[in-house]
């Protein structure tokens, strides 16, 4: 019988799985591969999302690729399509391949009402007024993207919208109500304003999704704004009414659509999401199985700010645990869910989460409070919380926006992950709880 080699008790190192459940996710996720297989064109039919149309149809194809994923959306478009595509912009956080003919901006991370996001918002505005009909607009949307599509409203200059938003951010209003207030009070195409400005005679939209809905990618340029959503939006706006003194003209100056307004317009599809969270989760946790972890999905998004999900995320894992019989010296009981042999290295919990940032801010901050909130909150023994960022580096010199703790570290100390490049997806960060056995 082969010697089993000594471990002297100590848990093996978590860098190597972490290192390959990064690339896993990522992998899995990648945006250039989902758009390449939903986007296809075979002897004349040509497969855009879940439609099948004679490619004849169209007398122009015009595309708009947005948010972190831009880059790698726009390239997956362009070789599948090649020259039939005619006009197209790509604006994101990454600069767009060389090899893809179109006008491409690189937008800085942070609110909308930046000099390049407006002008980015104007171009995207003039082409989808000059498309006929019978002409095909894609949106190719992902997280990142609202700040190319939305503008201040008419008489607010961009830095006083800027200053605004982040005002209500820091005051606690989380991402998904201040998507929404952007969505009702700001300018440009988001909330559903390019499905009334576009001439086009088709519009498809896909995207990316982080685990909050298609309305808050890009700010949802073709879903309509609900009555309940400009009540939530202006509700904000009074919350927030001691903020700077232009809040009362952001009031007068941007009005919610009249709810007569038709919902949708003939030609303009339902979105459909390409990538979500679920697929991250799938590879990450793929990458622990094959190295003999226990998985179990503790949630497909946890919402909310860091200190609340890190939490939520290890309270989950106790029930799992807890169901799993969970032992550190053995894993899991052998009277539990699983045998001895399969928990021999350890369990993990996965779940994907959202930070509760506003789209497009930068998150290593964030990402630093969930980690040490979550250290605080590590208890057993071998423990470990981990972060994976999918949308690749952001700030020029600091690494990807991720990383993990453990229980015996240092109090604070996080251990980085190694580098992913940017620009290949972003479908929110996966979280992971893991709880290595001791022998």
């Amino acid at each position: 019988m082969a010697k089993r080699p000594a471990t002297d008790g100590a848990p093996r190192p978590l860098a190597p799985t972490v290192t390959a459940a990064y690339r896993d996710a990522v992998d899995v996720a990648d945006s250039y591969r989902a758009v390449r297989t939903a986007v296809r064109l075979d002897r004349g039919i040509l497969r855009v999302g879940n439609r099948f149309v004679p490619l004849d149809r169209y007398r122009e194809i015009a595309f708009v690729a947005l948010g972190n994923a831009s880059a790698s959306l726009a390239l997956g478009l362009w070789e599948t399509l090649g020259e039939r595509l005619t006009q197209g912009i790509v604006a994101g956080a990454t600069p767009t391949p060389s090899n893809v003919p179109f006008r491409s901006w690189v937008v800085p991370p942070g609110y909308p009402g930046g000099e390049v996001g407006i002008s980015v918002a104007a171009s995207v505005e003039e082409l989808s007024r000059g498309l006929g009909p019978r002409d095909l607009l894609i949106l190719l949307l992902s997280p990142g993207g609202l700040s190319a599509l939305s503008t201040p409203p008419a008489g607010v200059t961009g830095p006083e919208w800027q200053r605004l938003l982040a005002g209500m951010a820091h005051a606690g209003a989380g991402g998904g109500e201040l998507t929404g207030f952007v969505r009702c009070f700001g300018g440009g195409v988001a909330g559903g304003r390019l499905g009334r400005v576009a001439t086009a005679g088709e519009i498809e939209t896909l995207l990316l999704d982080r685990g909050d809905g298609p309305a808050n990618v890009a700010g949802g340029p073709t879903i309509p704004l609900l009555p309940a959503e400009a009540a939530s939006a202006r509700a904000l706006l009074q919350r927030h009414a001691s903020l700077p003194e232009m809040v009362p003209r952001v009031a007068e100056l941007r009005r919610p659509p009249p709810p007569e307004e038709p919902l949708q317009r003939a030609g303009m599809h339902r979105p459909v999401v390409l990538l979500g969270p679920a697929d991250a989760l799938r590879g990450a946790s793929d990458a622990f199985a094959d190295r003999r972890w226990v998985c179990r999905l503790g949630g497909m998004t946890i919402p909310g700010p860091p200190e609340a999900a890190a939490e939520r995320l290890l309270a989950r894992a106790e029930e799992l645990l807890a169901e799993l019989r969970w032992t550190p010296h053995g894993g899991a009981d052998p009277a539990g869910a699983a045998p001895r042999s399969e928990a021999r290295v350890g369990a993990a919990i996965f779940a994907g989460v959202t930070l509760g940032l506003p789209e497009g801010i930068e998150e290593t901050e964030a990402t630093d409070r969930f980690l040490r909130s979550a250290q605080r909150g590590l208890t057993r023994r071998g423990s470990a919380v981990i972060l994976l960022p999918t949308a690749g580096a952001t700030v020029p010199g600091r690494g990807p926006p991720g990383g993990y703790v453990e229980a015996e570290g240092p109090p604070g100390t996080i251990v980085r992950s190694l580098p992913m490049r940017a620009g290949l997806t972003d479908v929110g960060p996966v979280a992971i709880a893991a709880y290595r056995a001791e022998g």
